[in-house]
């Protein structure tokens, strides 16, 4: 009986999942990769370019509670999967 009641509460919580958080890309290049663990609430990952000049942008990736909204000259793509803004 014991055995039993061993085994289902190491079966519980192995299924549980106990203090998942949503990592997003806040840096991504060929040679660097950074992620960050998002903190509660924040379950979606962004990536915004920003037109400093004509062909000239800057990139920026991280957490979001909900998808940022574009600012003038802003591109904004949000996904909801773990490090999904390459």
């Amino acid at each position: 009986m014991k055995t039993l009641l061993l085994t289902l509460l190491v079966v519980t919580i192995v299924c549980l999942d106990l203090g998942y958080t949503k990592t997003c890309y806040k840096y991504y290049s060929s040679f660097w990769k950074i992620t960050e663990t998002c903190p509660d609430g924040q379950n979606l990952c962004y990536k915004r370019w920003h037109m400093l000049a004509p062909g000239r942008y800057d990139i920026l990736r991280g957490c979001a509670a909900t998808c940022p909204i574009a600012q003038n000259h802003d591109s904004i793509e949000c996904c909801a999967k773990d490090n999904c803004n390459m």
